[in-house]
């Protein structure tokens, strides 16, 4: 039989490709099929986000005459309310089986997140009541989720390859699909928002997009509901303390923990409300913005397998510690980004993008790179509390930063300049001291096998630079 030809494609790198998906993904077994309803969910996840987050959901926010602080404080409340994450063992542990109640916990919150949200500034009119009831409705959103999502991870944690290497494509091929995902959706909405920018129908859009948002929500539930549920540990009655007792036992879990605790304040200094600046004092249009959004998706297709190369060789944590480095003077050079240098956005992107694919990579794996198999849920529990109380106090300072001189410019150095911006000096700083302990500190965060595979590695190379240099000697003396 011929075999079908497809110009401008190498098909013995077509045939590698398709082997390594299919040996992750499939339906031969149970794990195979779990990890793939896990990359379906990975893209309706995508899909919906686009709509609910990021710049979307700041111009959603922006519609009914919510300031930059009121965004800032609206960010505030899913990250007080994961404080409820503590109780997620207590009441998880009383259930054998957990899938369903903690997938009607995920209807349930989206329901509250996305439609409620979305319906309630028809009825209420006031600029301060709409607030207050945002506040409400994502506080009882968030109140609920907080303690079952842990329950979700867990659950799709038994899908996880144990092999190193195997993990590594299946984390980078789930961010690849899921960001080509995102990436397309983007470029459509942005376009079609941008189309009907100034008129009555871009409300009209954006308020569609979310309630599309929720019908795909609904598809992503009715997919993990067909993934297998394991047993889980048997353990002793889980207590309220184990939360912040259990993790101590573990020292180099803790160590990943307080890096992520600490990378989750650097990240919030400044989220939602750059993308604040970047509409409202940029005038940026949503197409722009998206657009930069779509090239990391580019971005992250041509350069995957050198950054795979580079985790190899220097570990998850190294890698993401000397990325960090590279990163800093990006966030400098947005401090100096106004409305007389806005050329400055486009490179400074495509910069950063490239950086954030390892950032990304090596980040995915923090959290089970040394996860106890014990207690799983409460270990989950202070990741997901450490992490939002962290984020929250980002967001608090980020927020009080911004709100100094609101909306309202200042003059300096001959530049126009907004409060926000200077958020960007803050995670500067904040940057370099994580590049710096990362890097010189990565055996102190990394599994012994990855450590030993790195110098394996590191040994193997030095032997190599060894023999080619006796062998140019030995060249020259002939």
């Amino acid at each position: 039989m011929k075999r079908l030809y497809i110009p401008g494609v190498d098909r013995y790198a077509l045939q590698r490709a398709m082997r390594s998906f299919s040996d992750i993904y499939g339906v031969r077994d149970e794990e195979a099929k779990g990890r793939l309803i896990s990359l379906g969910s990975a893209l309706m996840t995508a899909f919906y986000n686009v709509f609910i987050t990021g710049i979307f959901y700041t111009g959603f926010l922006s519609m009914y005459d919510i300031s930059i602080t009121g965004v800032g404080i609206i960010s505030f409340i899913p990250l007080i309310t994961n404080v409820f994450s503590i109780f997620s063992s207590l009441v998880l542990e009383r259930f054998k089986k957990r899938k369903w109640i903690c997938l009607a916990a995920k209807v349930y919150f989206y329901a509250m997140y996305i439609v409620a949200t979305t319906l309630m500034p028809q009825f209420v009119t006031d600029p301060n009541a709409r607030l207050t009831w945002f506040i409400v409705l994502v506080f009882m959103a968030y109140a609920v989720y907080a303690v079952f999502s842990p329950g979700i991870t867990a659950w799709f944690y038994k899908f996880y390859p144990a092999d190193n290497e195997r993990r590594t494509r299946y984390i980078t091929l789930n961010q690849i699909f899921s960001s080509v995902m995102s990436s397309a959706i983007l470029l459509l909405s942005g376009f079609l928002t941008d189309a009907v920018a100034g008129s009555p129908h871009q409300e009209t859009v954006i308020l569609t997009m979310r309630y599309v948002a929720f019908v795909m929500v609904l598809i992503d539930v009715g997919m993990q509901a067909c993934a297998k549920e394991y047993p889980y540990p048997q353990t002793q009655k889980p207590q309220l303390l184990d939360v912040f007792r259990l993790p101590f036992r573990y020292k180099k879990f803790l160590k990943c923990m307080l890096f992520m605790f600490f990378w989750n304040y650097v990240s919030y200094v400044n989220n939602g409300l750059w993308g604040y600046y970047l509409l409202n004092h940029m005038h940026f249009s949503y197409t722009l913005i998206n657009a930069m959004s779509v090239m990391y998706t580019i971005i992250l297709i041509l350069t995957a397998n050198q950054w795979k190369k580079i985790l190899r060789r220097y570990s998850w944590i190294k890698t993401f510690g000397m990325t960090v480095f590279f990163w800093v003077p990006t966030e400098i050079i947005f401090f100096f980004m106004t409305t007389e240098t806005p050329w400055i956005y486009v490179p400074t992107c495509m910069v950063q993008n490239i950086l954030s694919v390892g950032l990304n990579l090596s980040y995915g794996n923090v959290l089970y790179m040394n996860l106890p198999e014990e207690n799983t849920n409460t270990h989950i529990a202070f990741h997901t509390l450490g992490c939002n109380i962290c984020a929250f106090l980002g967001l608090v300072t980020g927020t009080w930063v911004s709100g100094i001189t609101g909306d309202t410019s200042i003059m300096l150095m001959g530049m126009e300049v907004y409060s926000v911006q200077y958020t960007v000096l803050i995670r500067a700083v904040l940057l370099f001291l994580v590049a710096v302990v990362l890097t010189l500190k990565w055996r102190s965060f990394s599994k012994e096998d990855d450590i030993v595979d790195v110098e394996t590695q590191a040994a193997v190379r030095k032997k190599i630079r060894e023999a080619k240099r006796i062998a140019k000697m030995q060249k020259k003396m002939k």
